[in-house]
């Protein structure tokens, strides 16, 4: 943390040309930054006096301001709601303030306290974030958060923290306004530099920042990852953004590419969904045109990154899923109609629960509460079920996913092999549109939960496209494979019979045989010397009872074992 900075005093503000008071000083910001200060005007920000006097009022009854401010439960109203209230009538200290702002009864507050001098209370204005050098315009201010407690102005190290002082429990622990706290806790608050640092390592080596940004096949790691980013150093490109905090070679990203300058690093922070002069509407920023964008909705916000809205070639589908539309030969499908990113990812909870105080910025469907218990946002439509049949539930419909996710790569992997080189058109298209179900499918990165039936339904034909290319094929022993290969056999779980298909590249002595999960052996399905080409061999259950299965390949030197699961 930077050493504080001193006030600067009202006679200092004095200064500047007066216009429309909203602030204890004679400031008008809205002079030089009149559309900054037109969505301040209609802003939460700038209406705070009145939720105050509701507060006094409604849980202060009875109590002087003393108690407010410094009691064993006290909630300093005017360092949130008015800091700079303490700069009014010559200057004041928060327990003045509250008596100078709202009415009292023989010194104490009555359910019927209401608000006083409102032409003067300063609500949450420019000057609470801005520490205003006497020099401007000619130096811009600091983002600062004015202390109405001492009087300072306090540095921050980002825009987040600055938010989280009163939005969060940066400065008074006992707040139930924790969302900083839920944000620190996802993917949006932490780890961010750390991915991107593994993606340009993985993909890009050799590759420029602006190879990156703008290539003809760029990936704009920093539009979704860390926006605000371009508003440092006075305002710098993305690929600037880069390049400051990503290691080169020679002006180049490289495999040994990592993070540099992280304390510099944005994360996805407020402001980038939030534009501070008027929060509550849904806005995002845009790092190329370095302005905010305002939504129709937070599904449209949601989708920007986590769907294809903004980047059409990415692989972040959620949304597109969610919509249940987009498939290729597969008939458009909502598991959960009339259900939106927030109602799951931003739900609420009982007054006085963490997840009640998160509002939502853990973006997380489940959270863990205080006493040990979980709050599930499943359970606002689904009553009868408790956090732990949500998550049960949950668990089972992505283990579903999970097991025809794994099917539908090997019989799509088969498929390739067989249509290399062919020029049959039909057989082409089928494998194409095989491929596109199932990336479109794993596109979505809640393993099936958003939309279960449609994925389930992209996954289906996949298989089944990619199956009629294989046994389309007269004779696949005429398809010579790449390498050794043991498939998952399919289906999986079975009862009581499965396929267990194999690939070989050459001619060898070929073994199957079948384990019991204490390693016994109990089957052998194949041993005979096999010419190239892939094949496939049934296991029959009907006489072991449910459990798990090995099955392992043997082909020359090569060995591969994969698990089976019999459920009747």
């Amino acid at each position: 943390m930077k050493q504080l900075k001193p006030l600067i005093i009202v006679t200092t503000l004095f200064l500047f040309t007066s216009g429309l008071v909203f602030s204890q000083s004679t400031l008008d910001c809205s002079l030089c930054h009149s559309d900054k200060n037109n969505l301040w005007i209609t802003s939460q920000h700038s209406n705070t006096q009145n939720d105050v006097a509701e507060e006094l009022a409604g849980e202060w009854a009875g109590l002087p301001a003393d108690s407010v401010i410094n009691g064993s439960a006290s909630e300093n109203c005017i360092a949130c709601h008015g800091a700079a209230a303490v700069s009014a009538n010559g200057g004041m200290t928060e327990v003045q303030a509250l008596n100078y702002f709202f009415s009292t009864t023989d010194g104490n507050f009555t359910d019927t306290t209401s608000a006083l001098k409102t032409d003067e209370w300063p609500h949450v204005a420019c000057v609470t974030c801005h520490n205003v050098p006497e020099v401007h315009p000619g130096t811009p201010p600091e983002i600062e958060i004015f202390n109405s407690s001492d009087a300072q102005y306090h540095a921050v190290e980002n825009v987040s923290v600055l938010c989280g002082q009163c939005h969060g429990s940066l400065r008074f622990k006992d707040t139930d306004h924790l969302r900083m706290d839920a944000w620190l806790l996802s993917k949006h608050g932490h780890g961010g530099q750390s991915d991107v640092a593994g993606e340009l390592a993985e993909e890009w080596a050799g590759n420029t920042p602006d190879d990156v940004i703008n290539g003809e096949e760029a990936e704009n790691c920093i539009a979704c990852h860390a926006p605000t980013s371009v508003m440092l150093n006075g305002g710098i490109s993305e690929s600037e953004a880069l390049n400051m905090f990503f290691t080169t070679t020679d002006g180049k990203f490289t495999s040994e590419t990592t993070v540099q300058n992280t304390s510099d690093w944005p994360e996805v922070g407020c402001n980038v969904c939030h534009n501070p002069h008027k929060p509550e509407d849904i806005s995002l920023y845009n790092s190329t045109t370095a302005q905010y964008e305002s939504m129709s909705s937070a599904q449209e916000l949601c989708g920007q990154c986590h769907g294809n809205l903004r980047f059409p070639d990415t692989d972040h589908l959620s949304y597109n899923i969610e919509s249940g539309t987009g498939g290729m030969g597969v008939a458009d499908e909502i598991t959960m109609p009339n259900v939106k990113c927030v109602n799951c990812h931003m739900a609420g909870g009982e007054e006085d629960t963490r997840a009640a105080m998160f509002a939502g910025h853990s973006w997380s469907a489940f959270v863990q509460e205080e006493d040990g218990s979980t709050t599930a946002a499943c359970t606002s439509c689904h009553s009868d079920m408790d956090a732990n049949a949500a998550m049960t539930k949950i668990e089972e419909l992505q283990a579903e996913f999970a097991n025809l996710d794994s099917v539908a790569n090997e019989k799509v992997a088969v498929a390739e092999n067989i249509i290399s080189g062919s020029t049959d058109s039909t057989l082409i298209k089928k494998y194409q549109e095989a491929e596109f179900n199932l990336l479109y499918a794993e596109g979505d990165e809640s393993g099936g939960v958003h939309n279960h039936k449609y994925t389930a339904s992209l996954l289906n034909d996949a298989i089944d496209k990619a199956t009629e290319i294989i046994t389309g094929v007269d004779n696949n022993t005429n398809i010579i494979p790449k390498e050794f290969k043991l498939y998952q056999n399919y289906p999986n779980p079975f009862n009581p019979t499965t396929k267990i298909k194999f690939e070989i590249p050459r001619k060898s002595n070929v073994t199957i045989t079948v384990f019991d999960a204490l390693g016994r052996k109990i089957s052998q399905l194949m041993n005979t010397e096999k010419a190239p080409g892939i094949y496939d061999v049934e296991f029959d259950a009907s006489k072991y009872s449910s459990g798990v299965f090995f099955y392992k390949l043997s082909a020359g030197d090569f060995v591969q074992v994969r698990k089976m699961v019999l459920l009747r």
